[in-house]
């Protein structure tokens, strides 16, 4: 043992041996353990060696919905949050490391339900492996859109605006020290997957993606447990918050209650449709522009059917029929288009 060690780090060291015994050996935290551990990790006196075997051995062993809450608690606890004062605040996300197989809608599907009169934080990151993908910052900055602004200015961006963007090198401070690590490792581990299911902004419903349908449940409990109304999350496009032009899982976490169903774009007088391909930053741009000034439909009823979702998981409307609606009057009116102007300005 080494001498020198705290107790936090003496008690690191127990919990990764009781971690690194693969899937059948290792023992499950509490949350209370998994915050403890994710904290040393944060600090200073954490060696790189120490993230990485942790990292690894819990890619290995799966982390639990109760490991999920504690780790979130330890992330939020060393980032810099935010409290809007708006009601009604819909909190939206999806891999921190972006894309790379299917044109990002999210971005013109959130700028259409802040026309239509729901706040919207989006939180991203820029350069993550192992994707490196087009995140929704790059989209936003390809659009004229700042998304790497201080978090007290996102904060008025949502009161003023109805629109904000946190980016990790911003506001998420304990897991960008473990940034450069993480870039040598090349693979997914469970800070990205926690990374989908942050709240900054303090929002009491959520729309998020998971990439495998097994984890949906997982992840509207441990984002719902930690105190909002609602979680909705959708097995999207590359792991994402945006559905597909296709039957779609769904987990619901409401009011303490789980339910899973299906959202299919058929069951809205929408046609199933095969997703655009992943697209450049300044491409997706141009195409996100023109799909909100209306000069081309390309993209029109996946637009429509993202922002509807989001309209009604927000609260703002009884049913995604009705969400729908809204959706193709704000698109029609040019209330869209004007608050993309907005937001540049």
């Amino acid at each position: 043992m080494n001498q020198y060690s705290s107790e936090a780090g003496e008690r690191f060291r127990k919990r990764l041996i009781v971690t690194a015994k693969g899937r059948r050996g290792a023992k499950d935290m509490n949350r209370q353990e998994a915050k403890e551990a994710l904290d040393f990790l944060f600090s200073a006196e954490a060696h790189p060696a120490q993230v990485g075997a942790f990292l690894t051995a819990m890619r290995f062993k799966a982390a639990t919905v109760e490991e999920m809450m504690g780790f979130l608690d330890a992330m939020e606890g060393a980032a810099t949050l935010i409290s809007p004062k708006v009601e009604g605040v819909l909190n939206c996300n999806g891999p921190y490391d972006g894309r790379k197989k299917a044109l990002n809608l999210s971005v013109a599907a959130a700028i259409v339900t802040a026309a239509a009169g729901v706040p919207v934080v989006l939180h991203s990151n820029t350069g993550l492996p192992p994707k490196d993908g087009v995140t929704n910052a790059r989209v936003l900055e390809a659009l004229g859109i700042a998304a790497a602004r201080e978090p007290e200015l996102v904060e008025q961006d949502i009161e003023h605006k109805a629109f904000g963007h946190l980016h990790a090198s911003r506001y998420l401070h304990g897991v960008e020290r473990l940034r450069p690590i993480r870039q040598v490792l090349f693979y997914r581990s469970f800070l990205h997957a926690c990374e989908v299911m942050l709240n900054p902004a303090g929002a009491k419903r959520s729309l998020i993606g998971a990439a495998h349908e097994s984890f949906i449940e997982r992840f509207a409990l441990a984002a719902g447990q930690r105190g909002q109304e609602r979680v909705v999350v959708v097995q999207g496009l590359d792991g994402g918050d945006e559905l597909p032009l296709a039957p779609t899982p769904v987990a619901d976490y409401q009011a303490g209650t789980l339910t899973r169903y299906t959202l299919a774009p058929t069951d809205f007088g929408l046609k199933e449709a095969q997703h655009h391909r992943c697209e450049s930053p300044a491409e997706t741009a141009r195409r996100t522009e023109a799909a909100l000034a209306g000069t081309d439909d390309a993209h029109l009823d996946a637009i429509l059917f993202n922002s509807a979702v989001r309209i009604h998981v927000a609260g703002k409307v009884p049913t995604v029929e009705a969400g729908l609606a809204l959706a193709r009057e704000i698109l029609s009116s040019g209330k869209a288009m004007a608050k993309l102007r907005e937001l540049r300005g």
